[in-house]
């Protein structure tokens, strides 16, 4: 059977002399393993396809499963991306959770372009790293089933507004001060996080990271989205040292 998808190079592994086996996420068929023969060689007609980040159209033959490449078109490779060790080391965290959180169907769409939005933003600097981790964070997390509610309080119903609340990082929901005298392990959060956690998680994607807040409530979002994505994955990521690792060189 043949498959012709976009995707997106999450990971590459070398094969023998020449080859390479490619973890690509896709759209409809979400995170697949594709043997690509050959395209180690430098004359290889589809050498820059093979590369982490790349965005290609991807014609697949399938058989018992197993996907081999017969052709590829490039269609964006992000490679300036790998010119800044921080911007880099973010953008191998951002697929290796993508990998982690994508499955077959419309979902895989959504989370691909998600992923390309993120690394657009990453290579352009359409908005910092610390707000496009945490907009990647939350946005996944609510592709996936996982809306954070921060409209209500969930114990007495009151819209929250402009008023600071509790957010829960292992039920998702907010609690507004007046009602928090209940154990949990939950963050306090002023009202523009709990505006911008909505504009991420609810806004079109692309304009997912088109807010703006100060900087002591861009700590307190990306705190958050870091550990409400990482208590849905309910697992870590190695990538994710590593970013913290670069992030704590410069």
């Amino acid at each position: 059977m043949r498959h012709k998808v976009k995707g997106i190079v999450l990971r590459e592994i070398p094969k023998g002399e020449t080859s390479k086996l490619l973890t690509v996420l896709t759209a409809g068929l979400g995170v697949i393993t594709v043997n690509a023969k050959g395209v180690r060689k430098l004359t290889s007609p589809y050498l820059k396809c093979a590369q982490t980040f790349a965005f290609s159209d991807l014609l697949l033959y399938e058989k018992n499963g197993f996907f081999t490449l017969t052709e590829s078109a490039l269609i964006e490779d992000f490679y300036s991306i790998r010119e800044d060790i921080k911007g880099y080391s973010l953008a191998c965290y951002l697929c290796e959770a993508a990998s982690a959180f994508a499955v077959p169907g419309d979902e895989s769409v959504n989370i691909l372009r998600l992923l390309l939005n993120s690394l657009y933003a990453i290579e352009n600097s359409i908005a910092s790293l610390k707000i496009i981790k945490a907009g990647f964070e939350l946005r996944i997390s609510a592709e996936c089933g996982f809306l954070p509610e921060v409209d209500s309080c969930a114990e007495c119903g009151d819209e929250l507004g402009d008023r600071d609340f509790i957010f829960g990082i292992y039920d998702g929901v907010a609690v507004c001060r007046g009602c928090a005298n209940r154990e949990g392990n939950g963050i306090l959060l002023p009202s523009a996080v709990g505006k911008a956690i909505k504009h991420i998680t609810e806004s079109e994607l692309s304009r997912f990271i088109s807010f703006r807040i100060g900087e002591g409530e861009q700590a307190l979002l990306a705190e958050v989205a870091e550990k409400y994505m990482l208590s849905r994955a309910e697992r870590g990521f190695k990538t994710l040292s590593f970013y913290k690792h670069c992030e704590e060189l410069q």
